[in-house]
C-alpha cells in the first residue's frame, strides 16, 4: 500500500512541475526586477587596440592608469606596469581624434 501512495505522490509531483518546465523563459527588460547591481572592482583591466594600447589597468577610485609593457633585460624578459600621465586638458590648437 505504501508503494502505491509513494508512486501516486511522485506522479502528482511530476505532473505539477510539467507546466513550469514547458513554459518559455521569463525575459525581463534591462533594469527590471531581476537585474543585479554591484560596484565596479577597484582595478579594471582593458585590452585596447594597437598601436596605442595593449593591456591597460585603471584604478577606479583614483583614476590612475597603467600600461603593461614587456621589457627585455639582461636577466630576461620582464612584464612591468608603466604609469600613464593624466591629461588635465587640451591645449589651444589641439584636436581630439576619436577613433
Amino acid at each position: 500500500m505504501t508503494k502505491r501512495i509513494f508512486s501516486l505522490a511522485l506522479l502528482l509531483a511530476l505532473l505539477a512541475a510539467a507546466p513550469a518546465l514547458a513554459a518559455p523563459p521569463v525575459v525581463t527588460p534591462q533594469g527590471g526586477a531581476l537585474s543585479l547591481y554591484s560596484p565596479a572592482p577597484r582595478y579594471q583591466i582593458f585590452q585596447a587596440p594597437r598601436p596605442y594600447g595593449g593591456m591597460l589597468m585603471m584604478d577606479t577610485k583614483t583614476g590612475q592608469s597603467w600600461q603593461r609593457i614587456i621589457v627585455n633585460t639582461p636577466q630576461g624578459i620582464q612584464i612591468r606596469w608603466l604609469k600613464l600621465p593624466q591629461v588635465e586638458g587640451i591645449n589651444e590648437g589641439e584636436t581630439i581624434l576619436w577613433n
